[in-house]
């Protein structure tokens, strides 16, 4: 057993046993908990806390918080005083305060069961009692107030004990407003603060409120308590913020009490008075889910301004109106105590717009209002009538707009966008049919166009699924099938625009003579190019196939010039049953567009959801596989590399697309097989320098017999993946690392110094000057043999460097030979690997040599002018070193290089799979 579960077990035997507590002891580690505070907390006896004092446990240690022993023995619900009394006698700081601020009789006070005896005693032992919490400001009368266990001795004896009545909180609060906003609060402690001279008309900070508005916020708002308040002479017209009173706030709650309110009102609140949102109590008591009847006419009877406006300009009438379910009977009681019932809103809606709007609208309150003389034709903002809204309403009845009509409704009237009650009817997919037929039958214009020159047909069929019955009954009664919308649109268009096009919907418009060639105003679009658009393909197949039966020009082109086929290229959901249809018909599958130069095959090959079945199509059908567009001369082939599809990159390589299809450096497929058999030749020499074979030189010969030698470790340092010969290199210089060798065999090999930063490491560690060496040919040899002799590497080296000039003659003899295809590197033990000579000549870096003897040699005739080379040199080193030289070269060809090089990755896999394709 330990101390610690000696204390959870209340075993005084071996507490007594310890003679001293250790530094580990008096401090729970893992929770930085003093013993004492464990002790307290596991409601010890207050024996354990005397041996444990007597053992060297200190009562004003702190945990973490700042709590001492003091403040924790406050914190348990049945502390014995005796312990409270024995921590004080032994020393405990009465007055220490907690991180918050807090004392023992904060902490006391905020107790479940807050003890009279130990408030008595702390008071008496001269804690302080004025004492403030941090940030809030609480004094102990503040939290004792809150505290709904707390009694009516507690706050007397504080109130005596000389406690500051009207200490108020960062929030401003009082004990009174804290005691108000208790759930139920106390009389008790409210009158008892009050009589002790509390300040009754004190405000809060924030909401500036007296204890009356926080006591009427209360659900359970005690009717004895505010007329206390109102007695003892509390403001009762005094606003919180947004100007609210009592009276406000009382009718705000959900069952508004009559017995307060008509108590309020005969003590002489202003009973007009509004919040900042011009509202008086009979507004705020008819937004009430469930206003009452007899409040809101005692308010009337008591004088109340019934047409008194919001600052929306809604009276009680709108409001009630408004209400989810509108009472008659206080509609009635409004009306017949003379409201206005033609007032307007800021929107000019009357009391009958919001009825005609209303989910389920009141054919009772409607009539009723018409009745009382509601004006039938008033107008709101958007010139709606009560017709237009009701017609607009799916749960209008046909009683409801009939009675409109009876009354005398204009039936032609139009909102401010020309908009009819037939535009609106027709618009409604779940108004009854009936409705509209009683518009048609009471004389309304079929032919009325809004101000985008739309028909009630357009109307009817711009509806997510148009009723073909609609369409056949507006046709029936006259309505101009070829009319056309500002945009040109006939309503061909605009059905043919819908997610779910009715072909019985199309036939029908077409055998009546609508002209199927219209194309619209913006986008020069026929409905044809709308049909390839659209992304149910598979719904609009039998479509496009009936417009070109029944004549629909096939190749009509936008105002961007982009044919159906193009469009249907463009298409999300691409169908190759629709693209076969267009091809088969006549239509031009090499048309361009006209800003950008885009064919069908160049919109085809960005789309990431189309299928490589649509591409091999356009290809058996002729399209031109190479054609540029005017945007950066982009091809097929290159738009496939930029967006990542190897399957469309192979297809087209395979049917003869140009790998960059730039003219001016004729670069062709035949270059990408160079790059491929770079890596095949590459894994060749690798295997062969890592081989366990004893030879030291190779021999390059070309395919006439002329050779030459050429040091092994020349080849080595030029196929410098390697990482198995560059860590021999390592222990042959003693552990220098692979940058440090890198640098001198390229030293060695070229005469120059790569890698600037890594030169200055290395220049410091071996403490010889390269670029000195360099410019002083007579020091150079015997310092450099000092050197290599130095780091453990025969001074035979230097006959690599002494022997470049003689390999760069031999190569450049070979490339000159035309006729001279390959070079063999024959190995001393007869292996072979066959090398493209271009491939040798890029992969080496020899070409600095080269240039300058191709230069030379004018006379000469090349397959290849230097500009040509030079890029096709930077395609192949861009590819294997994912950088580009410090060369000069198009912008154009660096992008191109880059979304070639991201397509194909550089991995064995993706290597082996193309050499397939060639």
């Amino acid at each position: 057993m330990n101390i610690w579960e000696a204390i959870k077990k209340n075993d005084i035997k071996y507490l007594k046993q310890i003679k001293t507590l250790s530094q580990n002891e008096l401090i729970k580690e893992k929770e930085n908990k003093p013993i004492l505070h464990f002790a307290i907390e596991n409601k010890v006896s207050k024996q354990i806390i005397q041996i444990l004092i007597s053992k060297g446990a200190k009562p004003n240690s702190k945990d973490n918080l700042g709590r001492n022993s003091l403040h924790i023995a406050c914190l348990n619900t049945n502390i014995s005083i005796e312990i409270i009394e024995y921590l004080i006698e032994k020393g405990v700081d009465i007055n220490s305060k907690t991180n918050q601020n807090q004392t023992a009789l904060h902490i006391i006070c905020e107790n479940q069961n807050p003890s009279f005896e130990i408030i008595k005693y702390l008071i008496e032992n001269g804690v302080d009692i004025n004492a403030k919490t941090r940030y809030s400001n609480l004094t102990a009368l503040h939290i004792a107030c809150e505290n709904r266990n707390s009694s009516i001795q507690v706050v007397r004896l504080l109130i005596k004990k000389g406690i500051n009545i009207n200490s108020k909180t960062n929030q401003n609060q009082t004990a009174l407003h804290i005691s108000c906003q208790n759930q139920n609060p106390s009389f008790e402690i409210i009158k008892y603060l009050i009589e002790n001279g509390i300040d009754i008309n004190s405000k809060t900070k924030d909401q500036n409120k007296t204890v009356l508005h926080i006591i009427c916020e209360n659900p359970n708002s005690s009717f004895k308590i505010i007329e206390y308040l109102i007695q003892k002479g509390i403001n009762i017209n005094s606003k919180a913020n947004q100007n609210k009173t009592v009276l406000h706030i009382i009718c705000e709650n959900q069952n508004p009490s009559f017995e307060i309110i008509k108590y309020l009102i005969s003590k002489g609140i202003d009973i007009n008075a509004k919040t900042y949102e011009d509202k008086n109590a009979l507004h705020i008591i008819c937004e009430n889910q469930n206003p009452s009847f007899e409040i809101i006419k005692y308010l009337i009877s008591k004088g109340i301004d019934i047409n008194a406006k919001t600052y929306e300009d809604k009276n009680a009438l709108h409001i009630i109106c408004e209400n989810q379910n509108p009472s008659f009977e206080l509609i009635k009681l409004l009306v017949s105590n003379e409201i206005d019932i033609n007032a307007k809103t800021n929107q000019n809606q009357t009391a009958l717009h919001i009825i005609c709007r209303k989910k389920n609208p009141s054919f009772e309150i409607i009539e009723y209002l018409i009745e009382k003389g509601i004006d039938i034709n008033a107008k709101t903002n958007y010139n709606e009538t009560g017709l237009h809204i009701a017609c607009l309403n799916p749960n209008s009845s046909l009683e409801i707009i009939k009675y409109l009509i009876s009354k005398g409704i204009d039936i032609n009237e139009k909102t401010n966008y020309d908009e009819a009650a037939l535009h609106f009817a027709c618009f409604n997919q779940n108004l009854s049919f009936q409705i509209i037929d009683l518009l048609i039958e009471n004389g309304v214009d079929i032919n009325t166009k809004t101000n985008q020159n739309k028909t009630v047909l357009h109307t009817a069929c711009e509806i997510q699924n148009p009723s073909f019955k609609l369409i056949k009954y507006l046709i029936s009664k006259g309505v101009d099938i070829n009319a056309k919308t500002n945009q040109n649109q006939t309503v061909l268009h605009i059905i043919c625009e819908n997610e779910n096009p009715s072909f019985e919907i199309i036939k029908y418009l077409i055998e009546k003579g609508i002209d199927i060639n219209t194309q619209t105003n913006y986008q020069n679009q026929s409905v044809l190019h709308i049909a390839c658009q659209n992304q149910n393909t598979n719904s609009y197949f039998k479509i496009i196939k009936y417009l070109i039966e029944k004549g629909i020009d096939i190749n009509a082109k936008t105002n961007e010039n982009q044919t159906a086929l193009y469009i249907a290229c463009k298409n999300q959901n691409p169908s190759l049953e629709i693209i076969k249809l267009l091809i088969e018909k006549g239509i031009d599958i090499n048309a361009k567009t006209y800003s950008k130069e885009k064919t069908a095959l160049h919109i085809a090959c960005k789309n990431e959801n189309l299928k490589i079945e649509i591409i091999k199509y356009l290809i058996s059908k002729g399209v031109d596989i190479n054609a540029k567009s005017g945007y950066n001369n982009q091809t097929a082939l290159s738009i496939s590399i930029h967006y990542k599809r190897k399957d469309l990159i192979e297809l087209l390589l395979m049917n003869d697309a140009n790998i960059l299809n730039l003219s001016k450096n004729r670069i062709t497929n035949r270059f990408i097989k160079i790059f491929l058999k770079i890596y095949s030749i590459n894994q060749d020499m690798n295997n062969l320098l890592n081989s366990n074979e004893n030879f030291s030189d190779l021999t390059i010969q070309s395919n006439d017999e002329f050779k030459f030698n050429i040091h092994k470790l020349i080849l080595l340092t030029r196929f410098d993946k390697n990482e198995t010969i560059l860590q021999k290199f390592i222990d042959i210089c003693f552990q220098k690392t692979k940058e440090d060798i890198q640098i001198i065999l390229n030293f060695l090999y070229t005469g120059f110094i790569y890698f600037p930063q890594i030169y200055q490491q290395l220049n410091q560690k071996v403490n010889i000057n390269f670029l000195q060496i360099k410019n002083e040919q007579k020091e150079k040899e015997i310092k450099l043999i000092e050197f290599l002799n130095e780091i453990g590497i025969d001074s035979k080296w230097i006959e690599i460097k002494k022997g470049r000039k003689g390999i760069i003659k031999d190569l450049s003899k070979l490339y000159e030979e035309n006729e001279t295809k390959d070079f063999t590197i024959i190995i001393s033990n007869e292996k072979q690997i066959k090398v493209h000579k271009l491939i040798l000549f890029l992969r080496s870096e020899l070409y600095k040599g080269m240039f300058l003897s191709v230069q030379d040699s004018s006379n000469k005739v090349h397959d290849y002018s230097r500009k040509t080379f030079e890029t096709i040199q930077q395609l192949i080193y861009f590819l294997y070193f994912d950088k580009f030289e410090k060369k000069e070269i198009p912008k154009e060809i660096k992008e191109e290089f880059k979304d070639l090089k991201d397509y194909y990755q550089l991995n064995e896999n993706s290597i082996i799979d193309l050499l397939l394709k060639f």
